[in-house]
């Protein structure tokens, strides 16, 4: 029996990088077997070599390896590669390559590692797919990655092109949503963990609790830190110096708060009362958690259906909960979502809207957008998961809201 260790021979560059991309697209194969509704999103990857890095990486276009490495870490743990290659893919899917704003790059790298990795562990673990399981003692993520995320730097350094690469995988999301569906309905069944992976990226793409949370603005307000000084020295003063506090508690403490914000409902005859009501209820939970609320804060609360029917300017957590309870929908025409837009440029031509960080528009979608991208965020937010979604405008999100549904419902 022929004991001696299996190498490539290749006495070229050019056939070190042939070589690579056959190993890339075995991966890529046995990996489709495993994940059949990932189609869309293997396909949208080629190779590319390239000896100035070290490992295997990408940008959301390629993937660039190094071909020495990757010849030898292939004949080491094929499995290995194959993990790899389904990490990048991951990190794609989750539109990790584009880095979060004014978050630390290390921070953001080892993050996105552990969840990607946490991912595939959850699958290996059930032994439905043929990659490498990582050992009980591998505590450290790094130990069992190899991808390099210089790539990710450069896609954020590209306007246009990071821009079209985000909008690529926004859609490649949206297909495999499509592509699994249509699997469900030929096959009759899925595997649970399949399920809930590809679940997971979905919620994660249209949580609206998640990107309600992200325009919470770090402002300075009067308010009593209690954690900023030592109450042993403060107790002792008050005790022994005739009630005269040796340090006194600072006045000022940074907390999050939105400031303003506008809510559109469509009124054209798909939102019941009972429905706004929900939605309404909802965004307050998600406001009200952790301190989101400013003590006078300025919420406009906007009823359109082809025309503006009534507008509520909301400044008090108080009066949020009063509109609530006696909300009236006024409306029933058609759908029309540019009257909102211009409400918008008037008030902040008046200078009633100063720091408008977004616009949320709660529809079911089947209206007449605007044409042009706002100078803020804006979302446009679904009851449920419909085709009418793809009406949106690639500037706008489209998000779900959890009203009335479980969390089987907002998968798809």
């Amino acid at each position: 029996m022929d004991t001696k260790k299996k190498t490539f021979h290749c006495k070229t560059t050019t056939e070190q990088e042939l070589t690579g991309k056959k190993i890339l697209q075995n991966c890529r194969n046995q990996l489709y077997l495993d994940f059949p509704y990932l189609d869309g999103a293997f396909t949208n990857l080629e190779y590319k070599a390239d000896s100035s890095i070290d490992t295997i990486g990408t940008d959301g276009e390629l993937i660039y390896f190094n071909p020495v490495f990757l010849m030898k870490k292939y004949l080491e743990d094929p499995a290995a590669v194959r993990r790899g290659y389904l990490h990048m893919l991951l990190h794609c899917l989750y539109l990790h390559i584009f880095m979060e704003p004014d978050r630390d790059s290390g921070e953001w790298d080892r993050e996105c590692d552990c969840f990607v990795e946490q991912l595939i562990d959850k699958a290996v673990g059930e032994g439905k797919i043929s990659l490498k399981k990582r050992k009980s003692d591998d505590t450290q993520v790094n130990t069992n990655t190899f991808d390099d995320h210089i790539f990710w730097q450069r896609t954020a350094g590209q306007a246009s092109g990071g821009r079209r690469t985000k909008e690529k995988w926004e859609h490649i999301l949206a297909y495999t949503s499509q592509n699994k569906t249509g699997m469900q309905s030929r096959a009759g069944t899925q595997t649970n963990d399949q399920q809930e992976e590809l679940d997971e990226i979905y919620r994660s793409k249209y949580d609206y609790r998640k990107f309600l949370k992200q325009f919470c603005r770090l402002r300075e307000e009067v308010e009593l830190d209690t954690e900023s000084f030592d109450y042993i020295f403060y107790s002792f003063g008050m005790e022994h110096y005739g009630n005269i506090p040796l340090i006194e508690p600072l006045e000022y403490k940074e907390v999050n708060r939105l400031e303003e914000l506008v809510i559109a409902i469509d009124t054209s005859g798909s939102c019941s009362g009972e429905t706004v009501q929900r939605f309404l209820g909802e965004t307050y939970g998600i406001l009200s958690e952790k301190e989101n609320f400013f003590s006078r804060m300025k919420v406009y609360i906007v009823q359109c259906d082809c025309f503006i029917q009534k507008v509520d300017v909301i400044h008090s957590e108080e009066e949020w909960k009063e509109y609530i309870r006696n909300v009236k929908i006024q409306g029933r025409g058609g759908t029309d979502f540019r009257p909102v837009f211009e409400l918008i440029r008037q008030e902040k031509e008046r200078k009633e809207l100063k720091n408008l960080r977004a616009l949320i528009y709660f529809t079911d979608g089947d209206g007449i957008y605007p044409g042009q991208k706002p100078d803020y965020e804006t979302a446009f937010v679904f009851l449920k998961r419909t085709d009418k979604m793809k009406l949106v405008p690639p500037w706008a999100k489209c998000l779900i809201t959890g009203t009335g549904q479980t969390a089987e419902q907002m998968s798809v």
